[in-house]
């Protein structure tokens, strides 16, 4: 694990308060009878689910009773242990909160003895985070405030809104669902930076969805190359383009506002690249919807605070957070962990010893403690992050 030397434990920093878009695409026509052959998505997708593994559920933060489970109950799903057996009750009793039942958050979970994070733990690492990363945080809220069309994959938001036909008043254009579902896609094994700037050229190159659909692949690659993985990325977004004219007639998925959330995640998880991640980042960030996408920076924190199973999985992780945490605090705990992951390379220690004090204790006197590097370093990051036009996802 690699530790920043600006992250000394004796340096005491400033306290700094916490507080509490987009151009439409006009519908150019694309060429007239030159639709390739359309490839359909497959109507089903195989899933790889990595066995589930439990060797260490990080006794040292909770002591889990576990909660009888009816293995004739078709909604739970009873967890097999792995053959190096179950976890072992550590020695001495850990002085963290200790949770007697797992509870309703559970049901469904790989885990479902496990009872972390708890209401509180989230609610706690949100406001944590909140208040060292203020800075990141307070433009997040400002965008949200603005209706969240600026947030997330698929977002324009230097360029500037078109104006009503009499040109009084600015529209602003909603982000559609390919535009997030698109986003997403390109933002997969790349930077926030490069993906951005991915999107923003191929939307100036390829106003319409249509356009795209009917391209040469090789034109649309040399648009997102910037992005990485131009071929494998252009070919799985001319499936979904080809399916959706084929199927539908158009090249829109507006239709999935409609559709409740198993529904939805039903009919994106059937294209070849749009795993659980994706779905869900385009459930939150664009339908509004209270998912909790699991990246890989909060798969890492969340098994480092003892959120998930040391061997869990990210679908396993997915499918255990997403129960676990509170809808409410969906939206704002996500993006923060994505933040403090990208500054910080996943080091929890200062947010371990944040929760824990809160915990206890009940007040924020962890934060007077807080390093003044370790913030100075949150506040640069934000800086050079929005200088480069990827401010939130």
């Amino acid at each position: 694990l690699w530790m920043n030397p600006a992250l000394t434990p004796n340096v005491r920093f400033a306290t700094m308060p916490s507080s509490t878009a987009r151009r439409s695409t006009r519908g150019a026509k694309g060429p007239e009878d030159k639709t390739p052959k359309a490839k359909r998505a497959k109507t089903s997708a195989k899933i790889k689910v990595e066995p589930d593994v439990c060797d260490d559920v990080d006794a040292a933060w909770v002591t889990v009773k576990p909660e009888p489970v009816d293995p004739s109950s078709p909604t739970v799903r009873v967890h097999t242990p792995s053959k190096k057996g179950t976890p072992k009750t550590p020695k001495t009793e850990s002085k963290a909160l200790v949770v007697a039942d797992a509870g309703e958050g559970t049901v469904g979970s790989p885990f479902p003895n496990l009872a972390r994070p708890t209401v509180d733990e989230c609610w706690a690492a949100r406001d944590a985070l909140a208040k060292l990363h203020s800075s990141f945080f307070q433009q997040f809220e400002t965008q949200q405030a603005a209706g969240g069309d600026a947030i997330g994959p698929g977002s324009l938001p230097a360029l500037p809104a078109p104006r009503t036909p009499d040109g009084e008043a600015p529209l602003v254009p909603r982000k559609t669902v390919l535009d997030s579902l698109v986003g997403t896609i390109l933002s997969q094994n790349t930077t926030d930076t490069n993906s951005h700037r991915a999107f923003a050229i191929l939307k100036h190159r390829f106003p319409t969805w249509e356009q795209v659909r009917t391209a040469k692949p090789a034109k649309v690659e040399d648009a997102i190359r910037c992005g990485g993985l131009a071929e494998v990325k252009v070919s799985r977004i001319q499936v979904i383009l080809n399916t959706l004219k084929e199927e539908r007639g158009e090249c829109s998925m507006e239709y999935l506002r409609d559709m409740s959330d198993d529904d939805v995640k039903a009919e994106l998880s059937r294209f070849k690249g749009v795993g659980p991640k994706t779905v869900s980042c385009v459930l939150m960030f664009c339908l509004k919807r209270p998912d909790f996408p699991v990246d890989t920076h909060v798969w890492k924190i969340a098994k480092d605070l003892g959120w998930i199973p040391k061997g869990a999985g990210r679908e396993e992780a997915y499918e255990h957070l997403n129960r676990r945490v509170p809808d409410d605090c969906k939206f704002d705990l996500h993006v923060l962990l994505v933040e403090h992951g990208k500054v910080y390379r996943n080091d929890v220690k200062w947010l371990r010893q944040a929760l824990k004090g809160q915990l206890e204790t009940g007040d924020l006197g962890w934060y007077k403690e807080a390093q003044g590097e370790m913030k100075l370093l949150a506040d640069n990051h934000f800086i050079s992050k929005s200088s480069a036009g990827g401010v939130c996802g």
